[in-house]
């Protein structure tokens, strides 16, 4: 922790007597009370930045040009081991400048990097290094303040840690990093909710600060001490997916919205135009937009016969005047003649052919749409988010409304699968459409293709992150309440994150090419190779290679669960093996270690992905150990591995994990599906068969499931 304690700021010293002491503090405070402006709140701290820690500062906001010195910014310790509830640091603000700023300058190594609180109170009579919480319960014995006027708090998420007022800064509030925020700022000045939503972390690696060059992120907030913050707000989000009718009475019309996690977009309007002759331009809906949900969904919720079933568009725009019943183009000549509104973010328009009718966006999607000759009921951008102002953005809808509860599992031929707030995905004939196993480079580009550009999730969120998603896709078979483990085999009633039973394995270890859980790091998430194992199962392989061990290795056995695993003592039985750098798999589990990773190495080749531009490494298996170093983006060994993947097939328990998997994140292990591709990539044998061997060309579905979102 980088602190130092016993350094006094606050005045706690007075020469004037006592009486003129407290006339001049009523003063102070009646002075801040009675003064129109704003209300005087922390509006920025920075604790902890990249390098030594010289440019921490605490910045208030309030009325123009004014004294706070009645006022003192306390920091109280929160981490176990230093003492929760100590009174670390009492720092007295100044005279706010013309635009209400006021901050204490660069300190060094005073706010604590860790769990703390801070408080900007009035009628401060305390002393620094007083420890206020005594029996460490998380609530404060002595307050020695009068008024608290403003706080905010941090935590690193450390066991035992305590903060002392809200709101609270955790590790990954903001969807962001799971690291706590070395700094956050109010966007903008002042904001106050109570709310961790009033708070945008600052760049850690300092941008806004003399010096450095920072690194910004889409969200986070620059430093700015004394001057007004600013941040880097995320694109306005997109209109993702449409349903404007369906099979039988329209009671699921909806339009849904992707953008970022928890972001107020109460700025933005849908509005839905009218295409069809005899009203074309009309505004026919209006709908403001809300804040986003915990994965960047925001949807109009299901609707009744709202949307039309002709032609229409619908336009996302900001600072909307205008109301229901407008029409925007009164000589019907196709351009809107009025636009009452600041900016226009994203449009589509649905048309069902008829020559008089018109479109106001140029993205239409009319009957041919997908190779069909009938108007489109609903489309869905695939992957989410997916927009280059282009028809092949969009894939149409199933009218059978498969995908939501109580209607059909799999979408007809051609369909998208209707995931309101959810992933949006193809059926699994369509998503391997455009793959082709004519050859070894054909099929491994166009395989890419088919599986890139996955939906991420946060490693470890409030929001739906890898411990949710894993604890479906590693349930026990047998018993939907528990999970069961990738090495030892054993099952544990579902405990949620954090917990003393099991963790997370990256099967491809995180140390070989994707070390860091940034928002850009998709391969530190991807649950297609993350799998739950015991915590002491996952320490011994560490990053161990995949190999082949003997009897001189050390044994982690199995337990029996389902029929499998058991037996110890004799080499290779049902047990994992393993020595200085090699980690064999036990032989239920080895086949499933072995299609993830051989997927990820297809999956991440060094591009980027189509829709955040975010940077991929080039993943490689290999044979040579002198490569799989940490640091560098190979794992093996790829021979083993290839020969586990004909040792242990692909079986139900697999297939349904792919379904899981595929269900958030919209991308499917193709060697779970087609494990005769896996020869023709890396063998280069077996190349020009069909797709699918199980009738799926034919339509005979009865020898395969895919199960609904």
């Amino acid at each position: 922790m980088s602190c130092t304690k016993n350094m006094q700021l606050a005045n706690h010293a007075r020469t004037a007597c006592r009486a003129l002491a407290v006339t001049a503090l009523v003063a102070a405070v009646a002075l801040l009370t009675a003064a129109p402006g704003e209300a005087q709140v922390i509006n920025e701290w920075v604790a902890n930045h990249t390098g030594i820690d010289t440019h921490e500062y605490v910045e208030i906001y309030g009325t123009p040009s004014t004294d706070y010195s009645a006022l003192r910014i306390v920091q109280i310790e929160g981490d176990t081991v230093d003492g929760p509830g100590n009174l670390d640091t009492a720092i007295q603000p100044g005279t706010t400048d013309a635009n209400g700023l006021w901050y204490t300058g660069f300190l060094d190594n005073i706010l604590h990097n860790g769990t703390m609180t801070l408080l900007l109170v009035e009628g401060f009579s305390g002393t620094v290094d007083t420890d206020l919480d005594t029996n460490d319960d998380g609530v404060l014995d002595t307050t020695p303040w009068t008024t608290v006027v403003d706080s905010v708090a941090v935590t690193d998420g450390d066991t035992g840690d305590l903060t002392y007022a809200g709101p609270v800064l955790y590790p990954n509030y903001d969807g962001l990093s799971w690291y706590s925020p070395g700094g956050a700022s109010r966007i903008p000045d002042g904001a106050d909710t109570d709310a961790m939503e009033d708070w945008r972390r600052n760049d850690f690696d300092g941008a806004g600060l003399p010096g450095y060059t920072g690194q910004m992120s889409i969200g986070e907030a620059y430093n700015t001490p004394g001057t007004s913050n600013d941040w880097l707000p995320p694109s306005p989000p997109v209109i993702n997916e449409v349903v404007t009718s369906h099979d039988g009475t329209d009671d699921h019309e909806y339009v849904e919205l992707e953008g970022m996690p928890l972001v107020d977009y109460s700025a933005d309007w849908l509005l839905v135009l009218s295409g069809d002759a005899g009203a074309t331009g009309q505004i026919d809906r209006v709908y403001q937009v809300g804040t986003s949900d915990v994965n960047g969904y925001w949807t109009t919720g299901l609707l009744t016969d709202e949307l039309a079933n002709g032609s229409l568009t619908i336009l996302l725009v900001s600072g909307f005047t205008g109301s229901a019943g407008d029409d925007l183009d009164t000589n019907d000549d196709g351009a809107l003649d009025t636009t009452p509104w600041d900016e226009l973010y994203d449009s589509v328009s649905i048309s069902d052919g008829d020559a008089a009718d018109l479109a106001y966006s140029s993205t239409v999607l009319d009957p041919s749409l997908g190779g069909f000759a009938v108007r489109p009921g609903g489309a869905s951008r695939i992957p989410d988010g997916l927009d280059t102002d282009t028809v092949s953005d969009w894939q149409r809808n199933d009218t059978a409304l498969s995908g939501i509860n109580g209607y059909p599992a799999t979408p007809a031929l051609g369909y998208a699968f209707n995931t309101p707030a959810g992933t949006n995905r193809l059926g699994i004939i369509d998503y391997y459409a455009e793959v082709d196993p004519t050859d070894q480079a054909t099929l491994r580009a166009t395989l890419h293709e088919a599986i890139d550009d996955h939906k991420r999730f946060a490693y470890t969120a409030d929001s739906t992150d890898t411990w949710d998603i894993l604890e479906q896709a590693d349930e026990n078979p047998s018993d939907a309440g528990a999970v069961i483990t990738v090495y030892r085999n054993a099952t544990y009633a579902k405990q949620g994150g954090g917990n003393t039973f099991y963790n997370r394995e990256h099967r491809w270890p995180k140390s070989y090419g994707f070390p860091d859980d940034e928002p850009a790091n998709y391969p530190y998430t991807d649950c297609h190779h993350l799998m739950l194992s015991n915590d002491d199962y996952n320490t011994d392989r560490s990053n161990r290679p995949y190999g082949t061990c003997d009897a001189s290795c050390t044994e982690r056995p199995t337990e029996v669960n389902n029929g499998v695993g058991g037996g110890t003592g004799v080499y290779p039985g049902n047990s994992n093996w393993y020595s200085t750098d090699t980690w064999e798999v036990w032989n239920h589990r080895r086949g499933d270690v072995a299609r993830a990773l051989l997927y990820m190495d297809v999956r991440y080749e060094g591009d980027t992905h189509s829709v955040t531009g975010a940077v991929e490494p080039d993943l490689q298996l290999t044979d040579n150990l002198g490569q799989i170093v940490v640091g560098q983006p190979y794992m093996g060994l790829l021979s083993v591995l290839l020969t586990w993947s004909q040792e242990d097939p692909v079986d139900d328990e697999e297939r349904a994990r792919n379904e899981v998997v595929f269900r958030y994140q919209g991308n499917r292990n193709p060697f779970v599906d087609h494990p005769g591709w896996i020869d023709c990539i890396f063998l280069n044998q077996g190349c020009g068969t069909p797709i699918f061997t199980d009738d799926f060309e034919t339509g005979d579905m009865t020898r395969w499931s895919a199960s609904s979102p």
